[in-house]
């Protein structure tokens, strides 16, 4: 039973990280990480996520400069918060249930990534620039395909600040009782 609280305390104190340190965790911890996210359900078993980790400098890079010049209100800004990986996370175009399939997973990275001590933050840019012509001519050089949306990414790297700052108290998501 006590294992089962350890987990709900990890559900409960994970946050997301704005501020990471530019050294790249190691390729173990990384797959580690993207294997919890393999291992999300999906719906009708269908298993259509697809994951892109990318550490290329100059893949980084461009996503970042591409979001930062097409998305306005990101103009000068790095979405990645300096992560050095982000993971895209893609699906079928024909999956109707592309971004619930995708959700899954994001969630259990995150998870796996606060339990192993990496701070971690849900990108939604490069999702809006899912069909943006330049976001695709810069994707398909490691395997994006037209077949595929950009459903969500993850920022994720060694945390510049703590991960687990302290709770806070969540005065949002209200829950009604039903009987």
């Amino acid at each position: 039973m006590e294992h089962n609280k350890e987990f709900l305390n990890l559900i409960l104190d994970r946050r997301s990280c704005r501020s990471f340190r530019p050294d790249l965790p190691d390729r173990p911890t990384l797959a580690a990480i993207v294997e919890a996210g393999r291992f999300a359900p999906s719906a009708q078993n269908c298993q259509l996520t697809r994951f892109y980790v990318i550490t290329d400098p100059k893949v980084l890079a461009g996503i970042t400069d591409t979001v930062s010049r097409r998305m306005k209100h990101y103009a000068g800004r790095d979405c990645r918060y300096g992560a050095p990986v982000l993971i895209l996370v893609t699906n079928s175009k024909s999956n109707s249930l592309a971004l619930q399939d995708t959700s899954c997973a994001m969630e259990n990275m995150m998870l796996a990534a606060s339990a192993l001590g990496l701070g971690s933050c849900w990108i939604n840019q490069p999702h809006h620039l899912t069909d943006d012509p330049e976001m695709r001519a810069l994707l398909a050089p490691i395997g994006v395909t037209e077949d595929e949306v950009i459903c969500a990414s993850l920022s994720l790297g060694w945390p510049a600040d703590p991960v687990h700052p302290g709770r806070k108290e969540h005065k949002g998501n209200p829950v009604f009782w039903v009987g």
